[in-house]
């Protein structure tokens, strides 16, 4: 018969600043790395397969930090998300992070704060993704078509995501399927500005005008100026409920799911 420690899932623990990885992970071994995190400047406790927390959302490692912080790394498709609380004891970290190895339990998050780590680099890259599919080489012409299958009915949703000083993404979803009916847009706009990112929604019905907000975004990097149209919202809240930009709304987690 096979002991708890040989059907637990792989772990990693990361010490040293990142120096030491060993794979022979142990509860006493966790809680020694915390209570020596001066020496250790960090510890990860990394997990190989992640927890599921709702469609393509997914943690995979829990680190405290040695100015008493501890954050919770998530994954959702490309984008890297860090849930963070600060002002820890040695005694919670070590709780939260033994919880995650013994049972993949995530604490409960609703006051922590939210990071997208994003490339430093001030070079704009950008990507597409339409319904789920990502595009691996694309210019301005598809990414305009994209949108045109979605007015077309062709396609639901899009995300045409960048970076740089003046990144941002604008995310298009098509409201309804009867395409016998007038379409509606919903559309998303965030712009990753310093020292606080703005976010602006609005449903449109006005294609042309959807058109004319793409182009400007694709060829001048200009954002639709914000007008009554257009809701603004906390993207650090949004983020915070990990409501992520390109799931459907209909997405819920399923019994073997993570809850946060």
């Amino acid at each position: 018969m096979m002991n708890k420690t040989t059907r637990r899932p792989q772990y990693i623990l990361i010490t040293k600043n990142g120096k030491e990885r060993t794979s022979n992970v142990t509860d006493a071994k966790i809680i020694r790395a915390v209570y020596e995190i001066n020496d250790n400047g960090y510890v990860t406790i990394e997990k190989c397969i992640p927890v599921k927390v709702m469609k393509e959302a997914e943690c995979f490692a829990m680190t405290f930090y040695r100015d008493s912080r501890v954050a919770a790394y998530f994954r959702v498709r490309k984008t890297v998300l860090r849930m963070i609380k600060t002002g820890l004891s040695c005694d919670a970290a070590a709780d939260i992070m033994c919880n995650f190895f013994q049972s993949a339990e995530l604490p409960d998050m609703t006051s922590w704060t939210c990071e997208e780590l994003r490339p430093a680099s001030s070079e704009s890259k950008s990507s597409l993704c339409v319904d789920g599919e990502d595009f691996r080489y694309f210019n301005s012409a598809d990414v305009l078509a994209a949108l045109e299958n979605i007015i077309d009915g062709k396609s639901v949703w899009m995300l045409y995501d960048f970076t740089g000083d003046n990144g941002g993404y604008i995310n298009i979803r098509r409201s309804g399927d009867d395409l016998t009916q007038a379409a509606k847009y919903k559309v998303e706009v965030v712009r990753w500005t310093e020292p606080e990112a703005t976010g602006y929604r609005s449903v449109i019905s006005d294609a042309g005008y959807l058109r004319k907000c793409l182009w400007n975004l694709v060829d001048g990097d200009s954002f639709p100026d914000p007008t009554s149209e257009w809701e603004s919202f906390d993207v650090t809240d949004y983020f915070q409920r990990l409501t992520f930009r390109f799931l459907n709304e209909e997405d819920k987690p399923d019994n073997n799911e993570r809850k946060i």
